[in-house]
């Protein structure tokens, strides 16, 4: 693993951009130096890193490539590599700058996802290095988010000879509707199998099939796993702590949303990841995603389940629990303030009413 950080970063001080083989033909020479030509135009030094991020292999993370790449390059600056769970983002990690720097060259990354005129490796990337050489990550984000999950009628899109990016499109008009439909396919075959995968991958944990659970059921299998922890408390203050928030929690309890609660600091109390930010009854958070309400101006990471997760990439509202009719986040709650703990001390709140 050394030798490869050491091999990439000799390769950076001479051009910014690495590409490995499986990427090469992905991203030409000749789109590859037109992205070259727009990083060095940059004030912010940009440095991408294209290698292919696979658990068990060399590089199982993106936060490993840029960190390990970094401190042999020893330079600051953006460094922009491939997310390990969606394709069409970019993971932008930042060496030096302001924080509100990092923050728009981080959401360049994930706000060229919402783009849809950008279709190829190379158009994304070119976007991707021009939002944050202008410092207008954020802003796309913010913009681009708050359109793709806004419902609005769908027109058809007009012919281009070529994309946003200047790149041109190799598609002959007459093949166009049979290209296009061959794509539809492939998008729908790819789409199935990563269901399956992320399905296999899924926790099977005792909430998995709480989420088409009634009230009552619900009630009676939180019971059930509060008695549970309650026998088996190991780890000390913190645990009988959370056993202790959640059998008030389960006293107090009136919704559907104050039953997940019981979830959610069972599964704290447990030890175990936290459960699906949207819905505590879909199971445990098994990928992390960035996502900020419409509307709002705060952006959270948080760790959903894997069907919710694929809600956001696909541009769809997640399956969010309802509490009193609407989102359970808009309420006045200790599970809206700390996000079912994933975004404060759960614990400490409900023990502090």
């Amino acid at each position: 693993m050394s030798s490869d950080g050491a091999a990439i970063a000799r390769v950076l001080r001479r051009t910014p951009i690495y590409v490995d083989p499986a990427y090469e033909s992905a991203l030409p020479k000749a789109h590859r130096d037109q992205i070259v030509q727009r990083i060095r135009r940059s004030k912010t030094p940009i440095f991408v890193i294209l290698v292919p991020i696979v658990a068990g292999s060399t590089w199982q993370s993106s936060t490993q490539v840029t960190t390990v790449v970094q401190s042999y390059l020893g330079r600051d600056g953006a460094y922009v590599t491939l997310n390990t769970d969606f394709g069409d983002v970019f993971d932008v990690a930042t060496w030096g700058g302001t924080d509100e720097q990092r923050q728009a060259a981080n959401d360049a990354g994930w706000a060229v996802s919402y783009e849809k005129r950008y279709k190829t490796l190379a158009a994304r990337l070119a976007r991707c290095v021009d939002l944050i050489a202008t410092g207008k990550g954020s802003e796309a984000y913010e913009k681009d988010h708050d359109a793709a999950f806004t419902p609005r009628p769908s027109a058809a899109p007009r012919p281009r000879a070529k994309d946003d990016d200047g790149f041109p499109v190799v598609v002959p008009a007459a093949a166009g509707a049979v290209v296009l439909a061959a794509a539809g396919l492939l998008w729908l075959r790819r789409r199935r199998a990563r269901a399956a995968v992320d399905a296999l991958r899924l926790p099977h944990t005792v909430f998995g099939t709480a989420r088409e659970a009634g009230e009552d059921e619900l009630r009676a299998r939180a019971e059930t796993e509060l008695v549970a922890l309650g026998e088996s408390l190991e780890g000390g203050e913190p645990a009988l702590d959370a056993y202790t928030a959640a059998g008030r929690a389960f006293d107090r309890a009136r919704s559907t949303a104050d039953l997940a609660g019981v979830l959610a600091l069972v599964q704290k109390g447990k030890g175990g990841p936290p459960l699906c930010y949207f819905d505590p009854r879909h199971g445990e958070g098994v990928i992390t995603v960035r996502w900020r309400a419409p509307g709002t101006r705060p952006r959270l990471e948080v760790s959903v389940c894997a069907t919710c997760a694929k809600a956001v990439r696909d541009r769809r509202a997640p399956d969010v629990l309802l509490d009193r009719g609407r989102p359970y986040y808009e309420a006045a709650t200790p599970w809206a303030e700390t996000g079912y703990g994933q975004l404060g001390d759960l614990v400490g709140r409900v023990l502090g009413e």
